[in-house]
């Protein structure tokens, strides 16, 4: 269940009892309910306890869905623990059953080994290169992917929109020439 624009009052009621400096205003409302409406009440909640706790200045928006991102997180592999699910895929199922090795990875270490190419992880005389070449992209792909979560679903929405359209400008243009 989404937050309602009353408990986003109630959250910025409890902020400026909690920081004097903090001024509640229907523009302040209106924007805190487009930027955190997408959130459980309950968590923005234990988000906004959580940020009161460890900050000494009023918490943003960005402080709220940080906070939300991090107590909702499940526990996530590493770098270093993905490329261990890359060696024992190795191991367990060679060069000629990538499919099979898929099977036993996580998402997104399966999608950077196919960036890489399970032929070229396999067939590697210099492990150490592909294995260092293999954490800067998961950690680069973890990175976008909890720079993504912070971000509310109607406004990934307008982004795909976007580059939708400009993609099919682009084909337009192309096939002008």
């Amino acid at each position: 269940m989404v937050i309602t624009k009353a408990e986003v009052t109630k959250l910025l009621t409890v902020i400026a009892s909690m920081y004097p400096r903090f001024e509640v205003n229907e523009l302040k409302i209106s924007l805190w309910y487009d930027m955190v409406g997408d959130l459980s009440y309950q968590a923005a909640q234990m988000a906004l306890k959580k940020t009161m706790l460890t900050s000494v200045y009023p918490p943003t928006v960005a402080d709220i869905r940080a906070a939300v991102a991090d107590i909702t997180a499940v526990e996530q592999l590493d770098a270093g623990k993905a490329w261990g699910e890359v060696m024992r895929a190795i191991h367990k199922c060679g060069f000629y059953n990538p499919e099979d090795a898929y099977k036993i990875m996580s998402p997104c270490t399966e999608l950077v080994v196919k960036q890489i190419s399970w032929r070229e992880i396999c067939c590697c005389e210099e492990i150490g290169v592909v294995r260092g070449q293999f954490m800067k992209m998961y950690d680069s792909m973890k990175k976008r992917e909890e720079t993504n979560k912070l971000l509310p679903a109607s406004f990934k929405k307008q982004i795909l929109e976007l580059t939708q359209s400009f993609s099919m400008e682009r084909l337009v243009e192309k096939n002008e020439k």
